[in-house]
């Protein structure tokens, strides 16, 4: 390439950058629910619960996503994630469109849970947000129930919904990987000591 000549794909964000966007999130929604979805292949196959599809978050999160999206390449995931041995599980939400953000309420079944997301709270997953807490009660209905909506978002039926089926064994998995105690110091010296024979 001569001095100072643009690749296309720069010429191309320029010139189109929404569409630059559009094509960043399509390939972002290859990881978060494990396929690329384009317009010509449909809607997005139902799955159940299961292991987080986003790199070095699979020992340590799952996530269930809506099976009928408003229209193709839409998505929208709910991942319970342990972010540290021995501290309680997070929520958060990724969607196609403007993030989940406020006061909202999880619905299972006929059990609804207020919920805060708010916008200050950084997740620690890519293109999504963080709930500001697990509401008493919530993952336990999650685990026994049928489908959870969300409700107060811009989302609508039957795009707000997701189905809970493999819940309770995914996110079981997430509260034994959390309910371990971190290890301290002493521990891990211990540890290091076992390996390499001390005694």
């Amino acid at each position: 390439m001569r001095p100072g000549a643009r690749s296309n794909g720069s010429r191309l964000r320029d010139l189109h950058p929404h569409c630059w966007r559009h094509e960043m999130k399509l390939m972002a929604l290859s990881l978060v629910v494990g396929c690329v979805c384009f317009p010509s292949m449909g809607h997005a196959q139902a799955a159940p619960w299961t292991s987080a599809k986003l790199p070095g978050e699979q020992n340590r999160a799952v996530q269930g996503c809506a099976n009928d999206p408003q229209k193709a390449g839409d998505w929208l995931c709910i991942f319970v994630r342990c972010d540290q041995p021995g501290s309680p599980v997070s929520l958060h939400f990724s969607v196609m469109g403007p993030d989940i953000q406020g006061n909202i309420e999880l619905v299972v079944d006929e059990d609804a849970f207020a919920v805060s997301v708010p916008g200050s709270l950084k997740s620690a997953l890519p293109l999504s947000t963080r709930a500001g807490g697990v509401p008493n009660g919530l993952l336990d209905a999650m685990k026994a129930g049928r489908t959870l909506s969300i409700q107060g978002s811009y989302l609508q039926p039957p795009h707000n919904q997701i189905s809970l089926e493999n819940s309770r064994k995914a996110i079981e998995s997430v509260e034994r990987a959390c309910a371990r105690p971190y290890p301290g110091p002493a521990a891990f010296w211990r540890r290091i000591s076992r390996s390499v024979g001390f005694y």
